[in-house]
């Protein structure tokens, strides 16, 4: 499996701008809207999870499973 922490901000910024763009040509004005709430969504979600992973490991509590815990 390719190991996406080895990727330099700039090769994440080329990654990003080739997917928007490829995308982009494929859809709609209302789909790429869509795409963009979608995936702002993602990552702020991903944010959320990350500071709780981060905050539950400087509490010595290494349990990942976000979900389960805070359902």
């Amino acid at each position: 499996m390719f190991d996406f922490s080895q990727l330099s901000s700039c090769e994440w910024i080329a990654l990003a701008s080739s997917l928007a763009i490829s995308i982009g040509q494929n859809v709609t004005a209302d789909e790429a809207g869509i795409l963009s709430n979608f995936f702002s969504a993602l990552g702020d979600n991903l944010g959320i999870i990350s500071a709780e992973n981060s905050s539950d490991n400087s509490n010595s509590n290494n349990n990942n499973n976000f979900c389960s815990n805070n359902l």
